[in-house]
Order: structure tokens, then sequence, then C-alpha cells
């Protein structure tokens, strides 16, 4: 019975293929330090001055390459927790959609993912 209703409970919230792990940029890949500078690795989301662990991945349904995520962040003394949608985009780039707000950023594919 336990089995089942676990079965049951992934077949209602399916995980989604989240977007590529890599280093995107908004502006230039070529730049040594960017403020719009974005890692993307496992369950993480690092940008210049802050990190959020992405949890309960959703399929977006009619989007195939978006997967909305629980955004758990922190940085510049402050904690928070949003919704935050990752989206790939043809070429490879990479769309981030909070609440209010979308920023599309560009594969830096010369970059390496490098997280604490």
């Amino acid at each position: 019975m336990r089995a089942a209703a676990i079965a049951m409970n992934m077949l209602a919230a399916p995980l989604a293929a989240a977007p590529a792990d890599g280093v995107y940029d908004g502006f230039d890949c070529a730049a040594p330090v960017s403020d719009q500078r974005v890692t993307l690795q496992g369950d993480r989301i690092v940008y210049f001055e802050s990190s959020c662990r992405l949890t309960d991945p959703r399929s977006v349904e009619g989007w195939e390459t978006a997967t909305l995520y629980w955004a758990d962040c922190r940085g510049e003394g402050q904690e928070w927790r949003e919704r935050t949608l990752l989206m790939t985009r043809m070429g490879g780039g990479l769309i981030v959609i909070g609440n209010g707000w979308a920023e599309r950023y560009a594969p830096c594919p010369n970059l390496q993912p490098k997280l604490d």
C-alpha cells in the first residue's frame, strides 16, 4: 500500500528536465568579473551576491524546457524564499523568471562552474 501511495505521488508531480549546469552571463562571458553572471549546478543557482537552493521541481504544462522551483535564497545578510522558473532557450541560453522580474542569460561555454 505504501509503495502505491509513493507511486501516485510521483505521478501527480513529475520531475521536469532541469536546464543544463553551467555558467551564463547577461552581457559578456569574456569579462573576468560580471554582476550579470549566473552559475547553475545541480540544485543551486548562484548570482553575483546571492545563491539559492532549488527545490520541488515541477514541469510547466506546454513548456517543455521550463521548470518551476521553490528557491531558498540568501545573500547580503538576507534570507528569502520565492518561486523561480528556469527555462532554456534556443542556442542553450537560460531564462530565469521570478515574481515581477525576468532575466535572459547567454551560455559561457569557456567557463566552468565553481561553487563553494
